[in-house]
């Protein structure tokens, strides 16, 4: 073979190797799972990022096939919008968001973008977050607000008037209408109504007409750890003199628990709270990140799991999940309850 018959013969063999790495790197591209996530990174609720995040990277270790792009939603809607605008604009298959103050106007932009979303840590009312491009995998209102009206340790059973303060957005009014349905149906009379805007430090004055106000028992709905903690603590230097429920699940999470110190207070929780739950993934989540987990990197940790098994019919990942019934995951048993709707239940816990 001649010298220039050699080049050219360079040239096919490594023109067809080019096109060989091509092809490879298209279709590794093509089988890969592309997801968004709209976590609150920074801000008043930047545990639920956090932690939601932890449970995320968790799962993914385990499931081959899905990329994870993160964005952070500050945890105001403009910074969601944003933050979903430029996921879209990276083609991603699947948006993930969290937390109802974010995630209830995009679920409004998915249905008008008809891109899939799927939303965890929203419990607001079904027919303001769940349509026929959003799903979401959490729980709801009815479960929120149902353990301190149906679980055996809870005052409210032997109480006739209720003192109700929650916070003033989506999450905090679909509970407190929850509630207002509950007390009616079971005979209880709200005496005090009260509401608080997100992130408010100072609860003196609508907790005093709580106290003043003539209830057996005092419930509340919170979305954050420091509006959690600062009613709690407020109410207590006030001498409420009642019992406390909140009716949020901020509490759920032991470690804000803990900075409660020895006030009393009932608190619903995820049956995940509970010894004996979900042990092997709190094992390796304490592992990996070096404290325990919460209910939101439960959730985060199932919510990959369920993507895993819709991730290759990217052209029906909707309807791929809605055909899914149940989900027997570390952060409980989700049952869709109705097309889109994958709820867990709740318990009511006594703290202190």
């Amino acid at each position: 073979m001649n010298t220039k018959n050699k080049i050219i013969w360079a040239v096919v063999v490594i023109f067809i190797l080019i096109l060989l790495a091509f092809g490879k790197t298209y279709s590794n591209k093509n089988n890969t799972f592309t997801v968004g996530a709209i976590l609150p990174m920074t801000g008043p609720a930047a545990i639920w990022g956090e932690t939601m995040k932890n449970g995320m990277q968790l799962a993914l270790e385990e499931r081959p096939g899905i990329n994870m792009l993160y964005e952070d939603s500050k945890s105001t809607a403009v910074d969601g919008i944003s933050a979903y605008n430029i996921l879209q604009n990276k083609k991603v298959d699947l948006t993930v968001s969290e937390l109802s103050i974010v995630s209830v106007p995009l679920s409004k932009i998915a249905l008008e973008k008809k891109q899939p979303l799927l939303v965890s840590l929203v419990a607001a009312n079904n027919k303001s977050i769940v349509n026929s491009y959003t799903t979401r995998y959490y729980t709801d209102p009815t479960n929120y607000a149902s353990p301190a009206f149906t679980d055996s340790i809870s005052p409210v059973s032997s109480s006739k008037k209720i003192a109700l303060l929650y916070r003033n957005d989506e999450l905090g009014n679909s509970v407190k209408d929850k509630i207002q349905e509950l007390s009616d149906k079971n005979g209880k009379q709200i005496v005090s109504m009260e509401s608080f805007v997100p992130a408010e430090k100072d609860y003196n004055t609508v907790i005093l007409k709580a106290k003043n106000s003539g209830a057996d028992v005092f419930i509340f709905v919170a979305s954050t750890p420091g509006e959690a903690l600062s009613i709690v603590k407020t109410a207590s230097q006030l001498n409420i003199g009642m019992p406390i429920i909140e009716s949020s699940a901020v509490f759920a999470d032991l470690d804000t628990r803990k900075q409660a110190g020895s006030i009393p207070f009932y608190s619903t929780s995820y049956d995940f709270s509970l010894s004996g739950k979900a042990e092997e993934f709190k094992s390796k989540y304490k592992a990996k990140f070096g404290k325990e987990p919460n209910f939101g990197s439960a959730f985060g940790y199932d919510i990959v799991n369920l993507i895993y098994q819709c991730k290759d019919k990217k052209e029906d990942i909707q309807g791929c999940i809605s055909g899914v019934t149940q989900i027997d995951g570390v952060a409980g048993t989700a049952k869709q309850v109705l097309p889109g709707d994958f709820v867990v239940g709740l318990h009511l816990e006594k703290v202190n």
